[in-house]
């Protein structure tokens, strides 16, 4: 029953759709169309996983009025303005994966991040979503740091073989690493396959390096969803719950001292 390695329990915690809604940012670089091809294969991985892929879209704006049936697409700000949606994650009719623009969404998010900080804003972002969703937030990493600080958050860079690939990327990873975030470099190989990405990932890593103290983290395309299960951001934990019932003595400290564990009785 407790083998080394495995338990009776082993089943449940391999059963990637048992985890709760995580979220993956990634940062759009000038031309937010060029990375699509990164967010659809790295759905296409997480599908395949047995996740359920969800794009929120920080580039695109949300209709301002949404009505059931009016043809609208439900955008993230309508569903963080309706506490009746919940469960979202699975695709509609016709589609691999379900996509949402945020941009409006990510605006909200970022005004509670600033109210009562970033742990309270990600778990308002994850709670109309599914158990097994994991969302790929795709927004320019000034837009996205202020919702971040202080989550040590991986944020994924997409790097391109474009002209300005390299200063892009370069400027996304100084910002996200002075605002508290973990930038990691995430090459998009050329059509045709050429080896032209490598010397751009050196300029910048080196660049990273030598100006920031930095050493980058590269995901390359084979696993792009393996490391995006891993580190993921989910839920926070309420450390000063106990049984369901808040700890006062630990309000103040927001988490509970190592070692200590509240008591009931007295």
């Amino acid at each position: 029953m407790f083998e080394s390695g495995s338990d009776q329990a082993a089943g449940l915690r391999a059963d990637p759709m048992r985890h709760g809604p995580a979220l993956l940012p990634v940062a759009s670089p000038a031309q937010p169309a060029r990375a699509y091809e990164l967010l659809c294969h790295l759905a296409s991985q997480l599908k395949t996983l047995g996740r359920l892929p969800v794009i929120l879209d920080g580039t695109a704006q949300e209709a301002a009025e949404r009505r059931p049936g009016d043809g609208h697409h439900l955008g993230l700000q309508h569903a963080l303005m309706d506490a009746s949606i919940s469960g979202l994650g699975h695709a509609g009719d016709g589609h691999e994966w379900l996509v949402m623009p945020a941009a409006q969404g990510l605006k909200s998010l970022q005004q509670t991040a600033l109210a009562a900080g970033a742990p309270v804003a990600l778990s308002r972002l994850l709670s109309p979503f599914s158990h097994g969703s994991l969302l790929l937030f795709f927004a320019p990493a000034h837009e996205l740091s202020p919702l971040l600080g202080g989550l040590d958050a991986r944020v994924v860079v997409p790097v391109m073989p474009l002209p300005q690939a390299g200063i892009d990327a370069y400027g996304a990873v100084k910002l996200l690493h002075l605002a508290g975030s973990r930038p990691v470099l995430a090459p998009i190989a050329s059509a045709d396959g050429a080896p032209v990405l490598e010397p751009l990932l050196a300029n910048v890593s080196d660049c990273a390096l030598r100006h920031l103290g930095l050493a980058l983290e590269r995901w390359s395309p084979p696993v792009w969803a393996a490391c995006a299960q891993e580190h993921a951001l989910t839920r926070p934990q309420r450390m000063d719950i106990f049984h369901g019932l808040r700890d006062p003595r630990f309000a103040a400290h927001g988490t509970s001292p190592a070692g200590v564990m509240p008591s009931l009785w007295s």
